[in-house]
């Protein structure tokens, strides 16, 4: 049996005696008949397939910045470059994948005792493993208009605590300006070639000056306490600015706040958690 059967579910190759446990030697049996090959088929979730790993198998994987949809389980720690990440549900593994260019296809599975996603360039690495489901690129959830998350973003109960600034109610406002860029980069998306060039230049100025404080968060000149509040407020004015607009293109979008493969960014978390701010503890990046 396996030196830790728990670790792989009970499965997979029974010759796993070494002493360096590793989840491709010991948990994908690879005396296992070849899955067949991915094929389109129904809508999402009916078209992925169940009990096939994509391994990486040092030639399928898609190395991208995939800080917006994890920010554990990356590779060497760095989710601005990376194949996987832990994800709470399969729908944000197909969602990463829909909108990374090279991605083909995804696995979404228990790794390490983490439920992980996996990018892939190819399904040439296809592997038998139970518990794991892959699917093509096209095999997501229904593409949401960036004005929707935006919208719904910026207007999230956790990241409106912080307007006021560093506080008990938003003690980390590295998470909150991450989230900020979230939203600010689906502005971007959404009014791009509609606006007049005023707006668009002060929608791009928020969007740089909300990263050159992320950046300065580690560097030698840490910005001061009124920083941050200053940055925000401008966030805040343009969207208010835009508000009519944001609404009306995300009119026609429906979605529930509680549905898993929403981005985390995207999602209205619940008012309060003592100590947290709900919209954007996923995605501390540090």
């Amino acid at each position: 049996m396996l030196r830790d059967a728990s670790r792989c579910f009970g499965q997979g190759n029974s010759g796993c005696w070494g002493g360096d446990f590793t989840f491709e030697r010991c948990c994908i049996d690879s005396e296992a008949p070849l899955p067949a090959p991915l094929a389109e088929s129904s809508a999402y979730p009916g078209c992925f397939v169940r009990d096939v790993v994509l391994r990486h198998a040092g030639a399928h994987a898609v190395f991208a910045d995939l800080s917006l949809y994890g920010h554990q389980g990356c590779f060497l720690k760095n989710c601005s470059n990376t194949d996987k990440f832990e994800a709470v549900d399969p729908g944000i593994c197909a969602r990463a994948c829909a909108a990374v260019e090279g991605c083909t296809a995804w696995s979404y599975g228990q790794q390490y005792g983490t439920k992980k996603c996996f990018l892939r360039k190819s399904d040439e690495g296809r592997a038998s493993l139970p518990h794991w489901i892959s699917g093509l690129k096209a095999c997501a959830p229904k593409a949401l208009l960036p004005a929707a998350v935006a919208h719904s973003a910026a207007n999230s109960e956790g990241l409106k605590k912080c307007d006021a600034g560093k506080g008990e109610e938003c003690p980390n406002v590295r998470s909150a300006m991450n989230t900020w860029i979230f939203a600010i980069d689906h502005l971007q998306m959404a009014f791009r070639g509609r606006v007049d060039a005023d707006t668009w230049q002060h929608i791009e100025r928020i969007g740089q000056e909300s990263r050159n404080f992320l950046q300065q968060l580690t560097s030698p000149y840490r910005p001061s306490d009124k920083d941050f509040p200053r940055v925000v407020y401008n966030n805040r004015l343009i969207f208010t600015h835009l508000e009519g607009a944001l609404a009306s293109q995300s009119s026609s979008e429906s979605f529930f706040s509680e549905d898993a493969s929403l981005p985390p960014h995207g999602r209205r978390m619940p008012r309060s958690i003592p100590g947290m701010v709900i919209l954007v503890k996923y995605y501390d990046t540090s």
